[in-house]
């Protein structure tokens, strides 16, 4: 649909007859401009914000599956300082009236208009999440007042145009989660004015250009997920206003910066995922503000310097996980202690955990995995009110689970995770049944969300349906118990039924014995399960034919019996999950039962009894008249004998025996 220009509208000014041929040259299958009509004030249409003087300053439709062309009119309108068309279906270019808007201080389309350098006017641009393809146009920078730039979440290519050095202006620059590529320009150490920075998640490559570190004002730096390279040891130390340094996921080789330590505002450090080496230096504890700092992915070495205990008050977030550090677990967070996640998994960590860690009173998640701890369970973290995870997996624990002393220990404990360490006795009941965050979680929770930290989002690896995978974001309604590869033993406490909310559970490789209890069939958030490698007895409950939605199970290698339940989520299991349970039967199972459970012989085996049958038929009969024969006369001559008295023979033989018998006993 075209839009023929009427000057005479604009000479006249008239607002609702500019807007109304917007609306004509657009379709609006969902209705929303239903009220934009002569009977409706101006100021009340959907979408549209006035002014003090009764003018439109605001046209915001963003979503509204709006299609079409768009009305060169709405840029003649005299006091727009917003557009925001975002997230639509507006097929056509921008037409040149734009740069009749004097006015319009802030854009947001679909589409980068190839005639966007002439509205110098121009504040803010931002065309983030449209879909956008094509490459930048130079011709941006011609926006001489442009001071925020944001096209990110785009599919745009090729290079970060050099003109862009121009924008003196700018102080917000996003053009993150692109596929750009090519090198950062090192003319933009010329923009004295920029503040934040987000280039994040494209093909960025090269070296990192001095002159961006020369940016006196820079508050946030964000280049994660590309592929730069080089050191960045000598580049901070002008950065006095950095609080955020983000440059994860690269390929940096160098050491971490003592130069951190002379930035008085920094907050987040995240270096991860790089060829980072050496220590930690002792330095970075003079950071007074930093609230996270992220190391992990690394070949960091040494030991955890114990300062970084003296100032966990502020710090929220200690993240060292896949490093090679050694030795052992601070002991120096004191009593104000701030810290919500501490992360060391996947080092070489050795002794008991720290005693002191119950004094981070705000710790939400405890991930230690992956180490040489030893030592018996810390049932002193009990008192951790708010810990969600608590992963102590492949370390060299032992000792019984206890109940603790705590009347609501853990209560709000969403995943445990004690596999393979080499715990004993029971599985602990009473610790079970005070997992409060393990019931009924779902009616507890109005949205879905994530556990998070205003910096920082939770990372934990667990084998969720028989996979081991990195979970970068946990939802807060996410629970399961991981006590595999141990030595528990004794019966499934029938408790665990109770847990009504746990959608993961894995008891496999310990020597539980006794029945699957029937209260599993309340776990119906259940979706995997996993009981293999114990010594569970009895048949299958019917009651877990109720997990609907169970999507892996794993009972194999237990001694099982009588029938597999039918129907539901257990026709859609297959024979690995019951393999090495030699009395189970029916399907998937080739061995099928009779109606009262015994197992039905196979028909191969019936026919080898069949032909084998009439072989041996006349020699049991043989047999038979011969035991029958024996059986009398043995009786006969046994009443004689010991009706005249003991023979001789007997007496001897039976008190020789007898001597032998005792002399072994008081031997032992």
């Amino acid at each position: 649909m075209s839009q023929v220009f009427d000057s005479s509208l604009t000479q006249k000014g008239d607002e609702l007859e500019l807007l109304l041929s917007f609306k004509s040259s657009i379709n609006d299958p969902l209705g929303f401009l239903f009220n934009w009509n002569s009977s409706t004030p101006l100021c009340l249409w959907h979408g549209i914000t006035c002014n003090n003087c009764s003018k439109v300053k605001v046209i915001e439709l963003i979503e509204k599956n709006i299609s079409g062309t768009i009305s060169s009119l709405i840029f003649h309108l005299t006091e727009i300082e917003k557009i925001n068309l975002s997230n639509n279906d507006l097929s056509s270019e921008i037409p040149c009236d734009l740069a009749s808007s004097m006015s319009l201080r802030y854009l947001n389309l679909r589409k980068i208009p190839t005639q966007i350098g002439v509205c110098s006017n121009l504040k803010e641009l931002n065309l983030g999440a449209n879909y956008l393809v094509g490459t930048i146009p130079s011709t941006i920078s011609n926006i001489s007042n442009l001071q925020i730039l944001t096209l990110a979440f785009n599919k745009l290519i090729g290079q970060i145009p050099r003109a862009l050095n121009k924008i003196k202006s700018l102080d917000h620059f996003d053009l993150g989660s692109d596929n750009l590529n090519g090198e950062i320009p090192s003319s933009f150490g010329n923009l004295s004015n920029l503040q934040h920075v987000f280039l994040f998640s494209n093909k960025l490559t090269g070296l990192l250009p001095k002159s961006i570190f020369g940016l006196k004002t820079l508050v946030e730096l964000d280049l994660s997920y590309n592929h730069l390279f080089g050191e960045i040891s000598k580049l901070l130390n002008e950065l006095q206003s950095l609080e955020t340094l983000h440059l994860f996921n690269n390929h940096f080789i160098d050491k971490i910066p003592n130069a951190l330590a002379s930035l008085p505002r920094l907050q987040q450090v995240d270096l991860s995922s790089n060829n980072l080496t050496g220590e930690i230096p002792s330095l970075i504890c003079n950071i007074s503000s930093i609230k996270v700092l992220d190391l992990v992915y690394n070949n960091l070495s040494g030991i955890i310097p114990p300062c970084l205990g003296n100032f966990s008050k502020i710090l929220l977030a200690l993240d060292l996980r896949i490093n090679r550090f050694h030795g052992t677990i601070l002991e120096t967070f004191g009593e104000d202690c701030g810290l919500r996640n501490v992360n060391f998994n996947g080092n070489k960590l050795e002794g008991s955990l720290a005693r002191c860690l119950p004094n981070c009173r705000n710790l939400e998640m405890m991930d230690i995995g992956n180490n040489m701890i030893n030592g018996t369970f810390p049932y002193w973290l009990n008192s951790l009110s708010k810990l969600q995870v608590l992963v102590l997996q492949s370390n060299k624990l032992c000792g019984v689970l206890q109940s603790s002393k705590t009347i609501h220990s853990f209560p709000k404990l969403q995943i445990l995770d004690l596999t393979n360490n080499e715990f004993t006795g029971p599985l602990p009941k009473d610790i079970i049944k005070n997992m409060k965050a393990m019931m009924n979680l779902n009616e507890q929770q109005s949205s879905l969300q994530y556990m998070h930290q205003r910096y920082y989002l939770y990372y934990v690896n667990l084998a969720v349906k028989g996979i081991y995978i990195e979970l970068p974001y946990i939802l807060t309604t996410f629970t399961c118990i991981y006590l595999s590869n141990n030595n528990f033993h004794g019966k499934i406490p029938r408790v665990i039924g109770k847990l009504s909310s746990l959608i993961g559970l894995n008891l496999s490789h310990n020597s539980l014995s006794g029945h699957v209890p029937t209260s599993m069939g309340n776990l119906t958030d259940m979706e995997w399960l996993d009981l293999s490698s114990n010594k569970l007895t009895e048949q299958i409950p019917n009651e877990l034919k109720d997990l609907t939605f169970l999507a892996f199970l794993n009972l194999s290698h237990n001694q099982l019996t009588r029938p597999i339940p039918q129907g539901k989520q257990f026709s859609t299991f297959e024979n690995s999950s019951y393999e090495g349970n030699l009395a189970l039967c029916c399907f998937p199972l080739s061995k099928s039962c009779y109606n009262d459970g015994r197992k039905r012989s196979s028909p191969s085996f019936l026919k080898e009894v069949n032909d084998s049958e009439t072989k041996i038929n006349f020699s049991w009969k043989v047999v038979i008249m011969g035991y029958r024969c024996g059986l009398i006369f043995g009786v006969v001559a046994g009443y004689v004998t010991f009706r005249n008295g003991e023979p001789k023979w007997y007496v001897t033989l039976f008190q020789v025996k007898h001597h032998q018998i005792g002399r072994k006993y008081s031997r032992n």
